[in-house]
């Protein structure tokens, strides 16, 4: 976004201070909808300014929503002096008509601060934006934890300041928003399971700008959208049969886990495959069989396994591999057979993964296509991290697996990512708490693999992960966000297909 800043300003001769106009009244126009109704005149808005362009922005708002009809404050954290540029015209221009600002000296009494924010309406965070790079000190942090102790409502400017722009960890403290108005395009910090927290529903307001400029600076990566997937979505021939639309091979299950195996399966008839046969350990084997009566199931021998696994590989379009599959002798075997024998697409998970703790490279030898689905645990496994480590900086964590291993990479969690070779970055976010419950990663596998067997593996998981969140969607609306089983999910996918390829939407889809 610096570089679609400098484009704008350097190349194509857009002032500075234009767009710090577009996007202070763009903001405006949001805080507008948020004070509906009688409230949005007279309401009572503190705009907490920086010295930055972030706090340039706090004073178009504050023009723009005094000159609505609110009865606004600004109260600046830093020495007037230190405000410069795009930044300094629009202070001076709040000030010269008649507007009020206050200084608040970080580290000093913030009573009047604190007063004022106990009584507003609306509380605009305009103190850090884009460029903050290093943690807040304490004074900077009392700032901070006073504007989250205010009981209105909390609107945060381009990013909750705060938050670390790229990793979307916060540095020491951040603002708890329960909007942010975000300038021109996303940031990549508020599409991570923390920033999303910490920006709370996040709107875009328009630069002014055409699109044609991201194609002169590049962009890190792309949000999932329906249409998109929509597109993926292949409409079946009049002649399909079983095997033309897709057969999965779920390598899955062991004592204890053979219902890791059946959800694997589920998701695989489920996102459209027309034969799942799962190969499994003996003692699985007796547990599924008759489970479901769709899926074929064989047994393989944990001392000579690698002969029923080619049985098991022919004549298939994709293998799932890992879920409750086991970590002893015999399943590491087993998955290093998959691995280095089968051609198409395999859809890597779970105890599959874990077998590769600490090697990503041995999986850059696969004969096949990799798709790798790990939660941030299995990833910090692979590389040597701790989960924590993965959450701070999971946009570097995923990339740093796509370069050891060339796969397409699942980052799980609640703004899944969805990462290629090539440098193709995608994040979904659909999906909500739904689909913390066991066997949803095992649904998600089996559907992935289903996708596989007719898209690309990039455009495979990103359908698998995009549905997914989708199917949870419509069960919120329907049950609310807990008391679902992921069975329950994996037989949602059928209609969210049907809708998606219609071009409709379901109840809890949103907009």
């Amino acid at each position: 976004m610096r570089a679609f800043d400098r484009h704008a300003i350097d190349t194509c001769h857009v002032p500075g201070v234009v767009l710090m106009e577009n996007a202070g009244r763009g903001a405006a126009d949001v805080a507008m909808r948020l004070l509906t109704g009688a409230l949005a005149q007279g309401a009572r808005v503190v705009v907490v300014a920086g010295a930055g362009n972030n706090g340039g922005d706090g004073f178009v708002i504050a023009r723009h929503l005094w000159a609505r009809g609110a009865d606004v404050r600004v109260f600046l954290c830093a020495p007037t002096e230190r405000v410069h540029g795009d930044a300094r015209i629009n202070h001076d221009a709040f000030l010269d008509l008649g507007g009020q600002v206050t200084m608040v000296t970080p580290g000093g009494d913030l009573e009047g601060l604190e007063t004022a924010l106990g009584l507003a309406d609306l509380v605009v965070d305009g103190l850090f934006g884009t460029g903050l790079d290093r943690p807040l000190d304490a004074k900077m942090i009392a700032i901070v934890e006073a504007i989250n102790r205010a009981p209105g409502r909390r609107l945060a400017l381009d990013i909750p300041s705060g938050l670390d722009a790229d990793s979307g960890a916060p540095l020491g403290a951040c603002v708890e928003a329960h909007d942010t108005v975000c300038f021109g395009h996303l940031k990549v910090g508020l599409l991570t399971p923390q920033g999303a927290r910490f920006a709370g529903r996040v709107h875009v307001a328009d630069l002014g700008l055409p699109d044609t400029i991201l194609g002169k600076v590049g962009h890190v990566a792309e949000v999932i959208e329906r249409r998109a997937v929509a597109r993926l979505l292949h409409a079946r021939e009049a002649d399909a049969h079983k095997f033309s639309v897709g057969a999965v091979l779920v390598c899955a299950g062991s004592a204890g886990k053979s219902g890791a195996a059946l959800l694997a399966a589920r998701g695989a008839f489920r996102g459209g495959a027309g034969v799942v046969t799962i190969a499994t350990w003996p003692e699985a084997l007796v547990v599924l069989d008759g489970r479901m009566p769709e899926v074929m199931a064989m047994g393989l021998d944990r001392e000579q396994p690698i002969a029923r696994l080619d049985e098991a590989l022919k004549g298939r379009r994709a293998v799932v591999i890992g879920p409750g599959f086991g970590l002893d002798v015999a399943a590491g075997r087993a998955i290093e057979h998959v691995l280095a024998t089968f051609e198409g697409p395999i859809v890597v998970d779970a105890d599959a993964l874990t077998h590769f703790k600490g090697r990503p490279k041995a999986l850059a030898a696969a004969k096949g296509k990799l798709i790798l689905t790990p939660h941030p645990g299995e990833m910090g496994r692979i590389l040597g991290r701790t989960s924590d480590e993965v959450e701070r900086d999971r946009f570097g964590a995923v990339r740093a697996v796509v370069e050891a291993t060339g796969a397409v990479v699942v980052l799980k969690g609640a703004r899944t990512i969805v990462a290629a070779r090539d440098g193709r970055i995608a994040v979904n976010t659909t999906g909500n708490p739904l689909l913390a419950t066991a066997g949803s990663g095992d649904v998600l596998a089996g559907m992935i693999g289903a996708f596989a067997c007719t898209n690309a593996t990039f455009e495979a998981a990103t359908i698998g992960v995009h549905v997914h969140g989708l199917v949870a969607d419509t069960a919120r609306a329907r049950l609310g966000d807990r008391g679902v089983f992921s069975g329950e999910l994996a037989d949602g996918v059928p209609q969210v297909l049907d809708a998606l390829a219609k071009g409709e939407s379901l109840p809890g889809w949103g907009d």
